[in-house]
């Protein structure tokens, strides 16, 4: 390819970064300029509106001026509250999308777990295709819409069934991945083995074995 007709970001490397670093320091000082003059006018605000107040108690009386400061402070108490209000009904409305996203792929998993489980059994099969199928979606779902605490355990079960030697402790991690998917949709954890003990016969006598 011909040189000339690469972009100038590879043509000069160096002179594309040192731009994008004057940039930079061009949009922080931008930035620190516009919060230092919000910060002086809310403060020349302050001092005005006090000595405002304070040439108002020379004239007026004392009944009055109390009244204007406690109209003030509840005004202020309203607007505060009612940002306080939105902030936590923000919170709320993400966590119920997400807690709707998760039910889906969370659920998933349960299922998969229970067909692994019942496979070979009262003449039901679940293939290999299917299997990768599902783990393929689940993983796909989680991709976006896992917790990170899911995804970390998830990708550390994996991990752990390419290794002989940590494959065995993968029972024990699933019951650790659906309880903190529990915990996304807002339940809490339940007591090690109690899990596992819907569809692992005996699992309570093989942990006190173990």
């Amino acid at each position: 390819m011909d040189k000339n007709k690469q972009p100038f970001s590879k043509r000069h490397p160096k002179w594309n970064l040192f731009i994008g670093f004057i940039l930079l320091l061009a949009i922080i000082a931008l930035i620190g300029g516009a919060a230092y003059l919000v910060i002086k006018l809310l403060y020349s605000g302050i001092v005005k509106m006090v000595e405002w107040i304070a040439s108002l108690s020379s004239t007026l009386d004392a009944v009055v001026v109390v009244a204007l400061i406690t109209g003030a402070v509840s005004i202020i108490g309203v607007i505060i509250s009612s940002i306080f209000a939105k902030v936590i009904e923000h919170k709320q409305k993400r966590q119920e999308y997400l807690t709707q996203k998760r039910e889906e792929s969370y659920g998933g998993f349960v299922e998969m777990v229970y067909k692994l489980q019942q496979n070979g059994k009262n003449g039901f099969t679940y293939t290999q295709k299917e299997m990768m199928e599902d783990l393929s979606k689940f993983s796909k779902q989680i991709t976006l819409w896992g917790s990170s605490k899911v995804v970390n355990k998830w990708v550390q079960f994996r991990e752990n069934g390419t290794d002989p030697e940590k494959a065995a402790k993968n029972l024990f991690l699933v019951e650790d991945i659906m309880n903190e998917m529990r915990k996304d949709l807002g339940l809490k954890k339940v007591q090690k083995g109690n899990l596992l003990a819907f569809f692992v016969n005996d699992i309570k006598q093989a942990m006190k074995k173990k």
